[in-house]
């Protein structure tokens, strides 16, 4: 066996499951659901290794950097959305793996009919990727009749996704109240209550928020309580804020896992503001959620 040619063609591989293996990441991030399938990518990376080790093949750390980086790289895709993150993203993200899995599935076979590496081995690792491509295919198909019918928005965008060591039910009752982001939103100065009684949809809050070194105030209003969590909605002149707050249950008891996605629509000329608003943003949704974690607890 040519064993020159084969490291070419083994490195080449690597260098894809380095792709795949932070794409399948960066996925899971946004659908947490799909971190067991990232972890198993990650496995079929470092089974990869094992048959070049076995195969006397040396690994090339630049191939493996040129995938990380192709995979970087891919970020910067139009997808129809200047700031943040497009209803598309998640149909080309989820379609650029399932062609990763594909050619994965392709290097098993192609080594199997080598006849020099475990015929066992490969025919699990062949049908795993039958599996991953089942799944991947199934979620893909699900998103598209969303992705493709979702109303033309601009704004900017910011996502978090993190678990904290308090009950979901006990996450929402803290988080209906939107007087407490005083306790959690670093950014907010005062935070006021406009109407009494117990907080339902359609209670409002006036927000005083310091922003790019100025305050801003909008008035909030609860627009969605239900099981998949809460929605706030602050209005002034110049923008419309929007924070998503989905609660589901934690991998351990007592957990929850805790979705934040703000959006912010800008008008009139304030739009012009937005590519700096969103490096704000970006760091404001990384304190935030280092608040968040603070006051509800961190899991250990």
């Amino acid at each position: 066996m040519n064993t020159e040619l084969l490291g070419i063609y083994l490195n080449d591989h690597l260098a894809g499951a380095a792709a795949g293996t932070e794409l399948a990441r960066r996925i899971s991030r946004t659908h947490p659901e799909l971190r067991v399938l990232a972890d198993d990518i990650d496995a079929d990376r470092k089974e990869l290794l094992d048959f070049m080790r076995a195969a006397g093949v040396e690994s090339r750390p630049h191939k493996e950097a040129l995938g990380w980086l192709a995979e970087k790289a891919g970020r910067l895709k139009l997808n129809g959305r200047l700031l943040g993150r497009s209803p598309l993203s998640d149909v080309l993200e989820l379609e650029t793996l399932r062609v990763g899995i594909e050619g994965k599935a392709a290097l098993w076979r192609t080594l199997l009919r080598l006849n020099s590496f475990d015929e066992t081995r490969l025919q699990r690792l062949a049908a795993r990727a039958e599996s991953q491509a089942a799944l991947v295919d199934q979620y893909r198909l699900g998103l598209a009749p969303k992705a493709f019918n979702s109303p033309h928005v601009s704004g900017v965008d910011v996502e978090r996704t993190f678990t904290v060591a308090t009950t979901p039910e006990g996450v929402a009752e803290y988080l209906r109240d939107f007087a407490r982001t005083e306790q959690w939103d670093p950014g907010t100065v005062t935070c006021t209550r406009l109407d009494t009684g117990p907080v339902v949809v359609g209670s409002r809050w006036r927000n005083v928020s310091q922003f790019l070194g100025r305050k801003t105030e909008l008035v909030y209003e609860l627009t969605r309580d239900d099981s998949a969590g809460l929605q706030f909605v602050g209005r002034n002149d110049t923008a419309t804020s929007t924070d998503d707050i989905s609660i589901t249950p934690g991998p351990a008891p007592g957990t929850t896992r805790i979705g934040y996605h703000a959006h912010v629509e800008f008008n009139g000329v304030a739009k012009l503001g937005a590519p700096v608003a969103k490096l704000a943003m970006e760091k404001l949704g990384t304190d935030t959620e280092k608040s968040l974690i603070r006051v509800l607890g961190a899991v250990h």
